[in-house]
């Protein structure tokens, strides 16, 4: 009987596991691209983690050829953003298999640079005349404010001067809005349409495409019998959600295909951001900026261009990992002389799973936010935090009368004083706890003052710390329940208040529920020590109001 009981135990968390699991990777069904191909996509080529802007920037041949291979079976056409060095090569290479090119000039306002760029699109235009179908006389210039757009409109113009090419610009409608000159010196206006970007708040995949047509129709309205190109336009697979813009792998498929399916209903022409994922863009956009592509920087396509597409199409393997990590934690937890009831087996078991589905969400947010090493170690040892975070918790369960069951973590302060001088005591228990707090309170204070004052571009970190959250917030409930005394805890107070206001400040909306969660992890990391934060304002406000009563006293003497 014990021995089916034994099994409930393991089966439960398994079943709602695989319930979990299932519902992140079950297929979706999305409306089918037309044709199943793209009209246009944009191309810089790259190897490895190079980028455009490195000075030694390089690239082989025989690299775009391959990249032009896998990107055949999508499109036709390919937009280019640079006519010199290594991109000039895209264009003969595009012409050995039969695709076309809106090549693109780089301006930036350098006139020598400018010069350069001008000569090689035109160079390429004349060259290539059946590959070469526009000229583009620069990327984002007015929103960048390289170049007033009295100038940039005669830089167009001296350029229509020169080929029989369609000449245009590429930016988004406020730009062209405000620089109507710009307007009047191209062939037709080629405009950028990158809802995530939006602000203050970008709209759900569910209102997006209405946002879209409203922009275009803005544009058309603002500029009657001028033809509308979407020079960029598209969404990330990856990367931390904006108002109510989350990214994924099945909102770019719906964007995208959505998306097409409407341009062709209206005839409308577009190229999409873009080909192949560019890594060196997480440098400047963080890692939303690295996961626009439709092809990922193997040149695998990341999504089916028809039919049903997943989230995580290998959620069994995640199932397995945290249902084998599951067993484990049962089996390390029931050690010992005295079994494990069926309920501590039940919640040792749920521990497991939750801590391996933790360990996945962390392993997929390292994989997409890292740019070196760096970023795999910190996050291997975020991991380690969680691991040893829910260590603390099984003695919590199995209540056995064990040290680790009992013990509270020494205060920082502590902490600090055996940190200067180690040798002279042992790493006891409470110390230990403290360590381990104080591995992974810091680093989410800082998190939650830069997610503060600079959410643009930063991820939200919610995976990793919410195992300690639960861990400390069961040892702080075991303790307040046997009534043990709180020590001051001055600097475990500071780092509560920190975080409790950057986790408010990083509110983004009430669409934002990725955002709403890593609040909701702050404050439970601020939880045990609330009660120390209060003392500690009412310190401070007493330290404030002292030389005030001082001196009404005085006064009153006088």
């Amino acid at each position: 009987m014990r021995l089916i009981a034994s099994l409930a135990a393991l089966v439960v968390p398994t079943l709602a596991a695989l319930a979990f699991w299932w519902w992140q990777g079950r297929p979706l069904a999305i409306v089918d691209l037309p044709g199943g191909r793209l009209q246009c996509l944009s191309y810089t080529p790259f190897e490895g983690d190079q980028s455009p802007l490195d000075k030694d920037y390089r690239v082989s041949a025989e690299r775009i050829r391959r990249d032009m291979a896998a990107l055949k079976p999508y499109t036709d056409c390919l937009r280019t953003y640079s006519s010199i060095g290594t991109q000039a090569q895209v264009v003969p290479i595009a012409r050995e298999h039969g695709m076309t090119v809106m090549a693109g000039a780089w301006i930036s306002g350098d006139a020598e640079t400018d010069a350069e760029e001008i000569d090689g699109v035109l160079r390429l235009a004349a060259a290539y005349p059946d590959t070469v179908s526009t000229v583009i006389v620069g990327n984002e210039v007015l929103l960048r404010r390289e170049m007033p757009g009295d100038a940039l409109a005669d830089l167009i113009r001296s350029v229509k001067a020169r080929t029989s090419k369609p000449v245009t610009y590429a930016d988004i409608y406020e730009f062209w809005r405000r620089n109507p000159q710009v307007a009047a010196s191209v062939d037709h206006l080629m405009l950028h349409v990158l809802p995530y970007w939006d602000d203050p708040r970008p709209v759900s995949i569910d209102r997006v495409q209405d946002h879209v047509r409203g922009i275009v129709a803005r544009a058309q309205a603002t500029f009657p019998g001028k033809t509308i190109v979407i020079g960029e336009i598209g969404w990330p697979s990856a990367g931390r959600t904006r108002g109510g813009a989350a990214p994924g792998r099945v909102n770019q498929a719906r964007f995208v295909r959505e998306f097409a399916a409407g341009a062709a209903k209206l005839g409308l022409r577009y190229n999409l951001i873009e080909a192949i994922d560019q890594p060196w863009k997480k440098g400047a956009e963080g890692t939303v900026g690295g996961f626009w592509g439709v092809l990922d920087r193997s040149r695998e396509a990341k999504f089916p261009m028809t039919g049903p597409v997943s989230e995580w199409p290998r959620w069994p393997l995640a199932l397995v990992f945290a249902t084998v990590l599951s067993v484990a934690t049962v089996l390390a937890g029931c050690r010992g002389r005295q079994r494990c009831s069926i309920r501590q087996m039940l919640a040792l078991a749920f521990l497991g799973q939750v801590l391996g589905a933790t360990l996945v969400f962390q392993a997929d947010l390292v994989a997409t936010s890292s740019r070196s090493w760096l970023g795999w170690l910190g996050g291997a040892a975020m991991a380690a935090t969680s691991i040893a975070a829910a260590a603390t918790a099984v003695p919590l369960i199995r209540r056995d009368g064990g040290v680790w069951a009992t013990v509270r973590p020494a205060t920082q302060n502590a902490l600090l004083a055996w940190l200067r001088r180690p040798r002279l005591a042992a790493l006891s228990p409470p110390l230990s706890l403290a360590a381990l707090q104080a591995a992974v309170l810091v680093p989410a204070a800082i998190a939650a003052i830069a997610l503060a004052f600079d959410p643009r571009h930063r991820d939200l970190p919610t995976p990793f710390y919410l195992i300690p959250a639960l861990a400390f917030g069961a040892r702080w409930l075991a303790a307040r329940n046997a009534g043990t005394p709180a020590p001051d805890r001055r600097e475990e107070a500071w780092l509560a208040f920190v975080l409790v206001a950057g986790g408010l400040f990083s509110l983004d909306g009430w669409q934002n529920v990725e955002a709403m969660v890593w609040t909701l992890v702050a404050c439970a990391l601020a939880l045990p020590w609330l009660g120390a934060s209060a003392l500690e304002v009412r310190r401070l406000v007493a330290i404030v109001a002292a030389p005030r009563q001082s001196d009404e006293r005085d006064g009153g003497r006088g």
